[in-house]
């Protein structure tokens, strides 16, 4: 056996092995059981969201952000249902309960406040990205972007002397840190994302964009939608706004041009640049 696959097998044990992982959050369990009663009314679905404040205005601030496509501001939850619907509020609010309920300490190598901001930048503008790509992948997109790294999250958590030890050699070597990853741990943080999404049996749209964000040509039946994620990854170091250093080194994959129906790199980098001030204005709006 190869030292790389020792240490991919290794790796691999040692997820399968972790049993602390976060519990379902209370508003998640009563907004799927509300979902779940078709005698539900609106009203009795926004007041169970407002209970938590923070998890209200997250919404809201995504809602009104310029980048996820909606075409008229929404001032409450109650609206923000009417206008987006049941589903793709729960999903928005499964995704942003479950961010919170991870306990992240910071430390000199990791602010939790930068990967979280990344994170639903990334959600935010997938939505309306894809829309205007002509794709409607809705709060799919948003909820693949907010989780794309859900690995690096894993790797800090539970791998934490392996963590410091592939950002020593990616800065040393001056290699990407995915190369550090397979070198210390025989898995990149896509890999170990989308083992576990495997084993939380995630949705196979959301599995291939965790575990194909930084190649998404493998991502076969999915392989649109997560070039959609990976595009706009690379949009925020591109624009250098709500980027986190993990993807200091991230390269656009110049397949996806032909799977976006992109003519040239050229008209990436326009397409981009289109939306240098969208970005800025929704990173500052998120940051509560």
């Amino acid at each position: 056996m190869t030292s790389d696959n020792h240490k991919r097998e290794k790796t691999e044990a040692l997820l399968a092995a972790i049993n602390n992982l976060p519990s379902i959050p209370k508003v998640v369990f009563e907004v799927t059981r509300l979902l779940n009663d078709s005698k539900t009314a609106t009203n009795r679905l926004s007041e169970v969201i407002g209970k938590d404040q923070g998890l209200t205005s997250k919404v809201l601030a995504i809602a009104n952000s310029p980048l996820y496509g909606l075409k008229r501001s929404v001032s409450s939850i109650e609206f923000a249902i009417l206008i987006l619907g049941f589903q793709e509020i729960k999903n928005i609010v499964a995704a942003l309960s479950f961010a919170d309920s991870i306990e992240i300490t910071p430390t000199v190598h990791f602010n939790p406040q930068e990967f979280w901001l990344h994170s639903i930048l990334v959600g935010t503008a997938a939505r309306g990205i894809a829309q205007n790509l002509g794709y409607e992948f809705g709060s799919e997109a948003f909820v693949a972007g907010l989780l794309h790294d859900l690995g690096i999250l894993v790797i800090y958590k539970y791998f934490h002397s392996e963590f410091i030890q592939i950002i020593g050699k990616a800065s040393s070597e001056n290699i990407p840190i995915f190369e550090a990853e397979t070198e210390i741990l025989g898995l990149t943080h896509q890999e170990i994302g989308g083992f576990l999404a495997d084993k939380w049996e995630l949705p196979m749209i959301l599995c291939d964009s965790i575990n194909y964000h930084h190649v998404p040509y493998l991502a076969n039946e999915n392989k649109i939608f997560v070039s959609i994620i990976h595009l706009v990854d690379y949009m925020t170091q591109r624009l250098g706004i709500a980027s986190f250093y993990w993807d200091k080194k991230i390269e656009l994959d110049s397949r996806i041009l032909g799977t976006l129906n992109f003519p040239s790199k050229e008209s990436v980098d326009a397409f981009i640049a289109d939306y240098d001030e969208m970005f800025t204005v929704t990173a500052e709006s998120l940051k509560i």
